[in-house]
């Protein structure tokens, strides 16, 4: 599991965190913990329009461009740098508990696919670090670890990376956080094409998912559930695709015709089926289009799992303590923090967190966001 994340000059971030352990003793809603009550499982993350929750996913996510072979999402690598300070790296930093370890990883990138520095350590003991514009290198005890290397010097890729492909144990602190690494999945359902990315539904569209895997008769059990009555199949139309169409006389691609809401919901059924396979989930716009009642059916879905989610949405409707708790909800504007840490007021079990967020309870201007830790390479 992640328990505490930060990053530094990345795009609009000076300095974010979001610390996981910050676990409030609520008797409320357990389920949004992980399964020893020791930190946060399911989050929602509220915010103003450009207030930074859709790059707070692909802060969160970078770890796996320089990790694995897979295409950066173009919105990542654009604009990389905080344009305040465009001549410093943006700087990462990770701590998972993986089995019985505590592992920690800091790197730092000049840009989406440039690594700059790189830093692990195991129980707060350092494993290796490296920095280029420093000409760091250095590996305490090579032999413990099996590192193939006693210097980083030419690896331009990851040094953690080379080391488990190198061939360190395959139960080791290291090549776990690589696997956690590998199963992250990141998911925008409003965005139409392939919704996901990373440990994701290897197709083009969602379209292509369902009609590759046979899942048309699910999917339209599935928005059935949500009043969507449309009779679906397979056909292959006039220019020799295969498509899913709505069952009529006449070809009508239902895709093609679908509502925003639709497709939305349509993305997160072929997600879903990724859902309980992966390491951790970040759903950006969760809840986009969809009715309340869909919504909160798809948020008790992840809520459900063993896999941390972390869910960015502007439905209040969600703001209920028959779903969710203020430890587990974030403000992202001016900074980063809970609704349990932005007010002062003690959150009972009979509060109505709606009623408290409209009425300005948790805005930014009564509290003070303290800096977020700077990774040390």
């Amino acid at each position: 599991m992640l328990l505490h994340f930060s990053v530094k000059n990345f795009k609009q971030f000076k300095s974010l965190a979001l610390d996981f352990q910050r676990v409030r003793d609520y008797a409320i809603n357990k389920e949004c913990l992980t399964k020893d009550g020791k930190a946060l499982k399911t989050v929602l993350v509220y915010g103003p329009n450009a207030s930074g929750k859709s790059n707070l996913g692909l802060a969160l996510f970078d770890i796996a461009w320089h990790l694995f072979d897979m295409p950066a999402l173009p919105r990542a690598c654009r604009y990389y740098l905080n344009a305040d300070n465009p001549e410093r790296p943006a700087e990462f930093s990770y701590t998972f508990k993986l089995g019985g370890d505590i592992v920690r990883y800091e790197y730092a990138k000049t840009a989406c696919t440039k690594l700059a520095a790189e830093a692990l350590y195991v129980n707060d003991a350092l494993v290796f670090a490296w920095d280029a514009a420093r000409g760091l290198s250095e590996f305490p005890n090579p032999g413990k670890w099996r590192l193939a290397a006693a210097n980083a010097g030419g690896v331009q890729a990851s040094f953690l990376r080379h080391a488990v492909e190198g061939g360190v144990k395959k139960n080791s602190p290291m090549a776990r956080l690589v696997k956690f690494a590998g199963r992250m999945l990141w998911v925008r359902p409003c965005d139409g094409g392939a919704p996901c990315a990373g440990f994701s539904l290897q197709a083009d569209s969602v379209e292509q998912f369902v009609v590759d895997h046979g899942l048309v008769n699910e999917l339209e059990g599935f928005l059935r559930r949500y009043g969507v009555a449309d009779a679906l199949e397979v056909r292959k139309v006039q220019d020799g695709s295969l498509r899913i169409c709505s069952r009529h006389a006449g070809e009508l691609p239902f895709f093609d015709t679908a509502s925003s809401g639709v497709c939305a919901m349509a993305a997160l059924f072929c997600c879903r089926q990724a859902f309980a396979d992966a390491s951790f989930i970040f759903v950006d716009d969760f809840d986009a289009f969809l009715h309340r009642k869909a919504a909160q059916d798809i948020f008790l879905l992840l809520r459900g799992l063993k896999t941390q989610a972390v869910l960015t949405t502007h439905n209040t409707s969600l703001l209920d303590h028959r779903l969710t708790r203020a430890d587990c909800c974030f403000e992202m504007s001016g900074g980063l923090m809970s609704f349990a840490d932005r007010t002062q007021r003690e959150i009972r079990t009979g509060n109505n967190l709606e009623k408290l967020y409209r009425a300005g309870e948790f805005d930014d201007e009564k509290h003070c966001f303290p800096a977020a830790a700077s990774p040390l390479l």
